[in-house]
């Protein structure tokens, strides 16, 4: 009985380690002015309230998110969408790289406009400047629109690897603001990219360097592209889909599409639609050995989209090719 309570015990030890509580935090930051004219005083602002580096951290992080709109409209383009960067005074190409980038995040606090570069070197400078190590990192993500199983050449997002708690942390402040395109000032604030595990990053976030995986055993980048396309409430459950499912299923038309999960929070509630239909369907999982299943009927003759929900909320989308 000793060794179930010691057990019981870690794990709720270990959740609450994890799933630390930033509520205080996140309220004295919310009444932080709108602008700030500088990095340092941004930071400055910080290392007044806060006195350990996950605190601070955290106020970096809840500020921009909620204050630094996508620039949607430079996306497709060369521009940075601020005025030019001129660097004369430096003695080195590090530093004039440095001292560029500085300026492009100070741009970011000013205009408070930004697309993930902006972001990522925003949070950069503010732990910099607070004296915590942070790392912009440099990558790829999986997003609806790719091309199952095909790889891009360049990377095309960016977002922080930063040390507190002794450990790195991976954050990622574009994708926590919730921005829209044609919403301006539309903020729908989520905190699942701060501070989340490395094996639910990896679900939609390729970093260039392996290095900043941070996981012990590396995925490859071909691994990666053939994943399901995993949304922000997929990760922030403490559900797991069956690593052997990839994202592109080949089903069988007037069959059905099965999809076990290793772990599922059975509280919530489950749908499914495919890109075209009107509504979407409730879905019910049946307990085979260890594993949640649930099968959803296929009746399509062309290439769909199918999404997992949970609530109105997408939760994994597949992309289907028809078998007759």
């Amino acid at each position: 009985m000793k060794t179930y309570a010691l057990i019981f015990l870690f794990f709720v030890c270990n959740f609450f380690a994890i799933a630390q509580d930033y509520t205080s935090v996140d309220k004295v930051v919310a009444t932080y002015p709108t602008t700030f004219q500088s990095i340092e005083e941004f930071a400055n602002r910080i290392e007044k309230d806060f006195s350990n580096d996950a605190d601070k951290v955290r106020a970096a992080y809840y500020w921009i998110a909620h204050h630094i709109q996508y620039n949607f409209k430079i996306l497709g383009t060369n521009s940075t969408g601020y005025p030019k960067i001129t660097i004369k005074d430096y003695e080195t190409e590090e530093a004039y790289h440095y001292k560029y980038k500085k300026k492009y995040a100070s741009y970011a606090l000013q205009f408070k406009v930004a697309v993930c570069e902006g972001y990522s070197q925003l949070l950069f400078y503010v732990c910099e400047q607070l004296g915590i190590k942070a790392h912009v990192v440099k990558g790829n993500i999986l997003k609806t629109k790719h091309r199952y199983g095909v790889i891009p050449k360049q990377t095309n997002h960016a977002w922080n690897a930063v040390f507190f708690d002794n450990k790195w942390n991976l954050i990622d402040a574009t994708w926590s603001t919730g921005n829209e395109r044609g919403k301006p000032n539309h903020v729908d604030f989520h905190d699942t990219y701060f501070s989340i595990p490395p094996e639910k990053m990896i679900l939609n976030h390729f970093p260039k360097d392996p290095k900043w995986q941070l996981l012990k055993v590396k995925m490859s980048k071909d691994a990666f592209y053939k994943q399901p396309i995993p949304y922000a409430p997929y990760l922030a459950l403490d559900n797991s889909l069956d690593k052997d499912i990839r994202g592109q299923i080949t089903a069988k038309v007037n069959g059905f599409i099965t999809l076990p999960f290793t772990r599922l929070d059975i509280n919530q509630k489950y749908y499914y639609a495919y890109s075209k239909d009107q509504r979407s369907k409730r879905l019910t999982f049946t307990k085979v050995g260890n594993k949640y299943v649930t099968k959803i009927p296929f009746k399509k003759t062309k290439k769909e989209v199918l999404t997992v929900y949970n609530g109105r909320k997408g939760m994994l989308s597949f992309r289907i090719i028809p078998k007759r």
